[in-house]
């Protein structure tokens, strides 16, 4: 045989072998393991009468900078609508197992879901519709980092995003036809919250006698030992967001209840502030912080929270105490 015949004959068999090889590599090779996600949308109040809904267009979720192609299509949500443990699920589907760092929100500022002008804003009493939007670009992506997500085989994680309105948007007095608009960039990004709902806990209660003190009572829960008097009820950054490092925040009801939803698991001290309409023009001013009687033995400094579970918080209003 000569010695072109054995090379021809070792190539068919390299090649051979080598096919072989490759497929068995697939064989053995399991797909990427995957886990569940789903995504939910919440909202605190606004603070303002005249506002009927706030509206925001999200055209696409991310999870470290991939699609998350369990989101459901391009939705323009009411955030007002899911308040107080309400939630609306943004998707769910199938994810790669593992940790993730951070969540993207594309919202989509010129045309909402059924393609009308624009896509995020907010309608006020009177029928209007005012762009949120703060310049020229048709889109915006808000990038939540320190997400910690973690996501298991066999099991489903729920993403729990806390669009906060009092953060997120502020009163426009610069003349345009919009009396709103969304805050900086850096201020939406920090005033959106985002936590794995089964970590999560609520504090409820009653806080009794409000309406003798106060036309409007917010209660505000703050990290143990971050609660800063002057310094959230002045205001801070180029919005001038007050009570700016709240975690949450929620309204007391007319019936004196109140609970704020989706806190993560450790220690809160809980403010309660009253608002008065000073103007007459349905937009609730900073009127001081209530005075209040503890019902039971907790201490308003240092409230636990569990993952899964409920702390009861009763107090008696009995003055307030202005700023």
């Amino acid at each position: 045989m000569s010695i072109r015949k054995k090379e021809w004959k070792f190539a068919v068999l390299f090649i051979f072998v080598a096919a072989l090889f490759v497929q068995c590599t697939k064989e053995e090779s399991p797909d990427k393991v995957q886990g569940t996600l789903e995504v939910e949308i919440t909202d605190a109040p606004i603070d303002d009468a005249e506002v009927s809904g706030a509206f925001v267009t999200v055209t696409e979720i991310k999870l470290d900078g991939k699609t998350f192609e369990g989101f459901s299509g391009k939705q323009t949500i009411d955030l007002m609508a899911y308040q107080n443990g309400n939630v609306k699920t943004l998707g769910l589907g199938e994810v790669e197992v593992g940790n993730y760092s951070t969540i993207t929100l594309v919202l989509d500022h010129a045309n909402d879901e059924n393609g009308d002008s624009p896509g995020c804003y907010v309608a006020t009493t009177d029928g209007k519709k005012h762009d949120l939007s703060t310049g020229s670009a048709a889109s915006q992506e808000i990038i939540l980092s320190n997400t910690a997500l973690s996501i298991s085989e066999n099991s489903t994680s729920t993403l729990l995003i806390d669009f906060d309105l009092r953060k997120t948007i502020t009163q426009d007095d610069s003349g345009n036809d919009s009396d709103y608009s969304f805050v900086t960039t850096a201020e939406l990004e920090a005033g959106l919250r985002q936590v794995e709902k089964e970590q999560a806990g609520t504090i409820e209660g009653q806080c009794d006698n409000s309406a003798l003190h106060a036309e409007k009572v917010i209660v505000y829960a703050y990290q143990k030992g971050t609660y800063n008097k002057e310094q959230e009820i002045n205001g801070q950054g180029s919005s001038q967001v007050q009570f700016k490092n709240a975690i949450s925040s929620t309204s007391v009801q007319a019936d004196g209840s109140y609970s704020l939803h989706f806190l993560e698991e450790g220690e809160y001290e809980v403010v309660f502030v009253g608002y008065k309409d000073a103007g007459n023009d349905g937009r609730f001013e900073v009127a001081g912080a209530l005075n209040v009687d503890i019902t039971g033995s907790l201490n308003l400094n240092e409230v636990s929270v569990g993952a899964q579970s409920t702390t009861t918080l009763n107090v008696l209003a009995t003055g307030i105490l202005p700023f």
